[in-house]
């Protein structure tokens, strides 16, 4: 599937990451090309003990719906046990960083989304780094981000929604599932972009976020169609413009955001599978193979289809290629939005 995130970079901005992608991006390479000739045997009891996937959000998210379908097939290609460990906080963070100081032995493993990437572009305090501090295994799946209000609100468009907001005195508000989550940077170039007043509210999870929506405590709501689609269908929810190049096959008469006025305005959020830096290329590649050949089978394609995704089952050079682009990309949308950077 083509990369369908697009923003306006500014080629002398973040010169030093770049470089260090590019080098990044060659060691992966290189490193998947000596796998071959690296021998299984030594770790032929691999996995002798729980294999633990770390989900850095709350339960009920969209990475934790990408680990849970997964986990059990999984579980029957490795001939092992695999368990699925919640870890919310900070944005993400906590459980990134659990992941990155973890053993490199192949029993502690992350599903996480872009938000690891931007997270560290909004805080150079982060003890992670997004490059330096894990191992590719697999993209495993892309969703476009939706712009959704309150149903009840009566806002039928983000041009309505626009109007709206600069006519409140004090603003509005708008939840995520946390700091540094695509969702956030989506909102912040749409506050950005349209010179609306309006406050930022982080929770824990994807959840929490649209509860916070659904209550009345924030006005807008940018997630992941995931989680969102059976409010939408439930008509609780009211969805304002896609974040995707294209009209979204689930939401066939909700515009795009170049069709509802603003261009260069394509997001989503992206779910991989990685382990600790140093993790040894054959669990690498065993755990990516793997993943790859369970997201070749029709029943997982159908459930994640079904859940909003599009799957990408793209090996670990290709995820490195990804994460090298998106980092120098994430420094550039925190100065074009003008973040607060620690």
């Amino acid at each position: 599937m083509a990369d369908r995130t697009r923003f306006p970079c500014h080629s002398g901005l973040a010169t030093p990451d770049r470089r260090r992608a590019l080098v990044y991006l060659s060691a992966i390479t290189c490193g998947a090309a000596a796998t071959a000739l690296i021998s299984s045997n030594a770790r032929a009891a691999w996995p002798d003990r729980p294999v633990k996937v770390v989900v850095p959000f709350g339960a009920g998210g969209p990475p934790d719906l990408v680990a849970r379908l997964l986990a059990d097939p999984l579980a029957k290609e490795i001939n092992g046990t695999v368990v699925v460990e919640n870890r919310a906080g900070a944005g993400g963070t906590t459980g990134v960083t659990s992941v990155a100081r973890a053993e490199p032995d192949g029993y502690t493993l992350l599903i996480a989304t872009s938000a690891y990437i931007v997270n560290k572009a909004l805080n150079d305090q982060i003890s992670y780094d997004p490059i330096g501090d894990f191992t590719p295994i697999c993209e495993v799946a892309n969703a476009p981000n939706v712009f959704v209000v309150n149903a009840n609100l009566g806002i039928n468009s983000l041009k309505e929604f626009v109007t709206f907001a600069k006519s409140q005195p004090k603003g509005v508000h708008y939840s995520s599932p946390g700091l540094g989550t695509t969702p956030q940077l989506s909102c912040e170039l749409l506050r950005v972009r349209t010179n609306i007043s309006m406050e930022h509210v982080p929770y824990n999870s994807g959840p929490q976020a649209a509860q916070a929506l659904l209550t009345n405590l924030v006005q807008l709501f940018c997630s992941a169609i995931p989680l969102v689609q059976p409010h939408i269908d439930a008509g609780t929810m009211k969805p304002l413009a896609v974040t995707s190049a294209t009209r979204w096959r689930g939401l066939p008469n909700v515009p795009t955001m170049h069709e509802a006025g603003f261009d260069d305005f394509v997001t989503d959020t992206m779910v991989m599978l990685a382990g600790p830096a140093r993790l040894p290329p054959d669990i690498t590649a065993k755990l990516s193979n793997v993943a790859q050949a369970i997201l070749a089978q029709p029943a997982i394609q159908q459930a994640l289809q079904r859940g909003g995704f599009d799957v990408v089952a793209k090996p670990p050079a290709a995820l490195a290629a990804r994460i090298a682009k998106e980092v120098p990309m994430w420094r550039d949308i925190v100065t074009i939005t003008g973040l607060k950077r620690e």
